[in-house]
């Protein structure tokens, strides 16, 4: 997997090293009611690369995290007898061979669509703390804490404008849709030993800011 990640990653940096390269940075946040806050997050950091002015493809390193709303069991005279706590995060690799539906240069204010399908190489973390209560004394309740970790392969898709902010340099923020394939609901499933099968492949909103070079 290790001998994966490194020759995706050189495969990405290498497409073309006299292309026009952005840094860029973002954050998402993906609508999901298992959640706590009904969502969970993702920040990013990457690059996209000018290869065409049609074709502008991205790789990405993210971090997505969220916290399942907790679940407490009662006894039927109402009392907890038991506390489940879970969460789930993920180191995502992706690569996005980004389509931009536009020929020209742009000034302040102008915008560009963008198609941005993506493929992503997850590492996926989920964690349960389960606490057993003890009804005759709860200072001595138990607590068991349950890890599961996997790899992932995945494909998620979005669409968005990357609106440009000068016309001396060639920053942008980008607002997107975007629906992740990267599924943390599989780890978590795993890790609460739970009937309830958690998928968290969802739409999500969210912007990237990107850091241009000056316009000759």
């Amino acid at each position: 997997m290790n001998k994966t990640i490194f020759y995706f990653l050189f495969i990405l940096f290498s497409i073309n090293l006299n292309a026009q390269v952005r840094a860029f940075a973002g954050a998402s946040y993906y609508r999901h009611t298992d959640f706590q806050e009904s969502g969970y997050l993702e920040v990013a950091s990457g690059v996209d690369v000018k290869v065409y002015k049609f074709f502008k493809p991205e790789a990405s390193v993210s971090y997505y995290f969220g916290r399942l709303e907790d679940y407490n069991k009662l006894d039927q005279e109402g009392n907890i007898i038991s506390i489940s706590q879970a969460n789930a995060s993920a180191i995502n690799f992706g690569f996005t061979p980004k389509i931009c539906l536009s020929w020209g240069e742009f000034g302040a204010g102008d915008a560009v669509l963008q198609i941005l399908p993506r493929y992503n190489i997850s590492r996926i973390e989920a964690q349960q703390n389960y606490t057993l209560i003890n009804q005759s004394n709860p200072a001595q309740s138990k607590t068991q804490n349950n890890i599961v970790t996997e790899w992932q392969h995945s494909l998620g898709i979005g669409l968005g404008l990357d609106i440009m902010l000068s016309d001396k340099n060639y920053n942008s923020l980008a607002i997107n849709l975007y629906y992740t394939g990267v599924d943390m609901g599989e780890a978590l499933t795993d890790v609460k030993k739970s009937n309830t099968h958690y998928d968290s492949t969802t739409l999500g909103l969210g912007m990237n800011y990107y850091f241009g070079f000056k316009k000759k």
